[in-house]
Order: structure tokens, then C-alpha cells, then sequence
């Protein structure tokens, strides 16, 4: 094939490599656009096309534009030490729908304490995406809809009992695109999905305008005795819209951030608190022109604050794998963010920023060792005890995901260990590709039965190539 002129100039001659293609006669090389894709070895940039912008990638050793070829995470010394709370009994591979690779699972619990998630699979980037749906210890399936493709689902339980998902669905190359609403009581017999955005957001509803959607639910402040959903996404470049829904009366649309991948939250008191990175892939690999934001609503998504940006002025965000989280504990009166920090030479941080006085100041703790890749972060709060929960990825002793926990107002954090017992079969940066972790994974705590549930993407190897599936463990709190 050929990589897009408008993007590589005068374009580039390469074909698909590793698990999802063929032999490569040159460097088989991941990126964050392809996957992984056959490109011209080199040992420095005269062997490439310089005058017109081609460099040697100093880690791939292949001519490709600079910031295009995934960083390696670089192993650095760590005990590599498992968390003992998640007992090795514990681990399941609960992605077993049809695909090569899955990835990017949204979790929540049901009632009885079983476990639902819903996560994108793929064949190869040449294929659209389906989805599958994980529900209680042995059912797994296929979730089909009449879309060829799907992206980011994402789910969340009501008081009732009730899980609601939502997700992108389009044709083609982003056509016909739609924001997808479906319920389930028992993650088996689904609601049939109906659309959700509201198609005024879409200047042109037949090409590409729509995105990374979220659903966060909670208490309704206009009556507090019953939930309120809020169905968020992007459109045509308008930021991340926010649409109340209460039962299947939908609210109007308004913009809350100007970025759009991040993650919400409902507090107890029925606020609706949303972080977000402002920022695109021209920073992929981490930009200094890129910064964090958070907002809140009181009025039930009718309007929302002018945003406060959380991390702090000057540092390199990377914008892929850095989808930052957020946790509310309405008792102690703390907002939690986690965030990825860090450039192109991989030593990447995540940095828990914590306010109490509504998101005006924020006190910052850092997990990380200088060295090795810190990513793709995630929190949840035990709101008995207040201690903060955070997952993530990351390369130091061996590649993992790592669970912390984190002392009321992030005072101090401690690294507990591995989630995962069994070894990756490698950790990397690439998207589109079979080794693909996503933007995001999921932490949940059932209060009831006091257990922490983790769900995860991670690369095992299948006849000797590296694909991912989706993990399961839980630990004791």
C-alpha cells in the first residue's frame, strides 16, 4: 500500500508486518498510526528521503517522519514484585470474542458482585472493529450491532442495577457515524442500541464528525432521590459535548472542554466533574503545549465552569496513552487526576494532582522512576476508607500493570506491585496494531464485598507473535 501523500510527502510504498501482516524485506517497525508496517532500513538520515522531511529513526533504524514510529519503553531495574492482594486464582483472560487483538475494556459490577465488560476486537487495521462483551465468570461474546465498526465503549452502572454502554459505530472510513446508547440487567440480553448524540452536533451526519464517547451516572441535583446519565462525545471538532439524559429524554448538547479524551465523574452530591487533555496527536509522544483541564457542573450539564488547568505550566504531556482519570471523594472534599507526563525519550511519569478546594490549587505526587514508561493511568477511591486506587502500565523490573495506592489528599503514594501474574509478551506504544493496549483499561471497587476489580489489556504470544486479549484479576480491600 501506500501511506497518504497529504501525510508522507510523496508518499510511502510499505505493506503490513508482524502479527497482522506478512514478512517485511526491510525494518518491520510499530507506529501510532498503522500499527505495525514495513519501512526502508537505514543507518542514518542520508540513507532517507531528507530533503523531503525523512529522518533514520534512531530507535527502528528505518527512514520514517519524525514522532510517526511508536517509542520502545526502555526495562529498567524494579523488583518486578506481584501484588499479593491480587491472587494469581484471581486472573482470567475473559477477551475471547472473535479477533486478533482486544483492547480498551469499560467495566463495571453488577449487583450481585459479576463482572461486565464491554471492549473493542479487531482482526487488523484493515478490518472494522466489533465488540465483545465479557459478563460474570464464563460468558463471553460478540456484541453485534448493524455498523460495520466500532470505538471506545463505555459503560456505568445506575442505582437500579441497570448498565448502560455507549460507544461510536460508523461505516466505512468514519461514515454514517453514531453515538450508541444499550442497557443490560445481566450483561447477557441487551436493550437495542439507539442513537444518543444529537444530530444537530453534525454539520455533515453522513461523513466524519463524531467521537470518543463516555456515559457517567449519578445522582440528578434537580432530585436527588433519582439518577441522572450523561451521555458525553465529540463533534465536528466542537470539544467534548455533554447530553443529560434522564430515561430516554435526552437534554440539549453543550460543550464542556475543549479536549475530548478524559474521563467523568458524578459526585454524591450530584456534580458532574469531567477531566480532559487539550491537546492532539501533533503531540503524540508528548508536546509542552499541551495541558490538562478539568470542569465541573452543578445544574446537571446546563452549563459548566470556566476550566482550571491541572498539571502544572511547561510540562511535556504526551497525548497517546495519556488519558487522564479522575476520582472524587465528596467526604473528605478531594478531586483526584491522574495524568501520564513525559517526551520521546520514554521516561514517562504519572502524576496524581489532588485539590480540595474545588480544582483553584493543586498539590502533585509523582509514580515514577526516571527511567522506565509510566502510562495509561487510572483511579478508583474506596470512599470508606479514602484511600485512592491507581493502574497503570509500566516497564520498570519487567513490562506489567502496576497497581499504587495513594494516602487521602495523595500525601503519599506507594507502589504495591504487579497486577498481572502472567509475563507480557511485550509492552509498546504502537496503536493499530496487535499489540494495541488502548487509551484506557478499568478499576472498580464493589463496596459491598470489598473487592477491587482490575481489567486490563495485555499482549500475550500466540504461535510465536504477540497479541492482546483482556484480563481480569481482583484483590481483597
Amino acid at each position: 500500500m501506500c501511506l497518504p501523500g497529504q501525510q508522507f510527502p510523496n508518499g510511502y510504498c510499505t505493506a503490513p508486518c508482524g502479527a497482522t501482516g506478512v514478512a517485511c524485506n526491510g525494518t518491520c517497525v510499530e507506529s501510532g498510526k498503522f500499527g505495525e508496517i514495513c519501512m526502508k532500513p537505514c543507518a542514518k538520515d542520508t540513507d532517507c528521503r531528507a530533503g523531503e522531511g525523512y529522518t533514520c529513526d534512531p530507535q527502528w533504524h528505518a527512514c520514517s517522519l519524525p514522532n510517526f514510529a511508536a517509542i520502545v519503553p526502555k526495562t529498567c531495574k524494579g523488583t518486578g514484585a506481584h501484588d499479593d492482594a491480587f491472587a494469581p486464582a484471581r486472573e482470567e483472560i475473559i477477551g475471547t470474542a472473535p479477533g486478533l487483538y482486544q483492547f480498551e475494556p469499560a467495566a463495571t459490577v453488577l449487583p450481585d458482585g459479576s463482572l461486565v465488560a464491554m471492549y473493542i476486537t479487531r482482526g487488523s487495521i484493515f478490518e472494522g472493529n466489533a465488540l465483545g462483551v465479557s459478563a460474570g465468570a464464563k460468558h463471553d461474546q460478540p456484541f453485534k450491532t448493524d455498523k460495520q465498526s466500532h470505538f471506545d465503549p463505555w459503560v456505568a452502572r445506575d442505582r437500579t442495577g441497570t448498565v448502560h454502554a455507549v460507544w461510536y459505530g460508523f461505516d466505512g472510513r468514519d461514515q454514517n457515524g453514531e453515538i450508541a446508547h444499550a442497557t443490560t440487567k445481566d450483561g447477557v440480553t441487551w436493550s437495542k442500541p439507539v442513537v444518543v448524540h444529537d444530530q444537530a452536533d453534525c454539520k455533515d451526519p453522513e461523513g466524519e464528525c463524531l467521537d470518543k464517547p463516555m456515559i457517567a451516572i449519578g445522582p440528578d441535583p434537580k432530585a436527588r432521590a433519582k439518577d441522572i446519565a450523561y451521555v458525553m462525545y465529540s463533534a465536528d471538532d466542537a470539544g467534548l459535548r455533554v447530553r443529560p439524559m434522564r430515561g430516554d429524554l435526552l437534554g440539549a448538547s453543550v460543550t464542556a472542554l475543549e479536549g475530548i479524551y478524559g474521563n467523568a465523574v458524578v459526585g454524591s452530591d450530584g456534580r458532574l466533574h469531567i477531566v480532559a487533555l487539550n491537546g492532539g496527536p501533533m503531540g503524540a509522544y508528548g508536546s509542552a503545549d499541551q495541558k490538562v483541564e478539568y470542569t465541573v457542573s452543578a445544574d446537571a450539564g446546563v452549563s459548566f465552569a470556566k476550566p482550571i488547568t491541572v498539571s502544572a505550566p511547561g510540562e511535556m504531556l504526551p497525548f497517546f496513552f495519556s488519558n487522564p482519570s479522575i476520582a472524587v471523594d465528596d467526604a473528605r472534599r478531594w478531586i483526584y487526576v491522574a495524568y501520564t507526563r513525559g517526551g520521546r525519550n520514554g521516561a514517562w511519569d504519572i502524576v496524581i494532582a489532588a485539590s480540595k478546594d474545588g480544582g483553584k490549587t493543586w498539590k502533585r505526587q509523582t509514580i515514577g522512576d526516571g527511567c522506565a514508561i509510566h502510562m495509561v493511568p487510572n483511579l478508583a477511591l474506596d470512599a470508606r476508607t479514602g484511600t485512592l486506587h491507581v493502574a497503570y502500565y509500566d516497564s520498570e523490573g519487567a513490562p506489567r500493570f502496576a497497581h499504587a495506592t495513594c494516602t487521602p489528599g495523595a500525601a503519599k503514594c506507594t507502589v504495591k506491585g504487579a497486577i498481572n501474574t502472567a509475563p507480557f509478551a511485550a509492552l509498546s506504544t504502537e496503536r493499530h496494531g496487535s499489540k494495541w493496549i488502548g487509551e484506557y483499561e478499568s478499576l472498580v471497587i464493589d463496596d459491598k464485598r470489598r473487592v477491587l476489580h482490575a481489567v486490563w489489556t495485555q499482549p500475550i504470544t500466540v504461535d510465536d507473535k504477540a497479541i492482546s486479549r483482556v484480563f481480569h484479576a481482583t484483590a481483597k480491600l
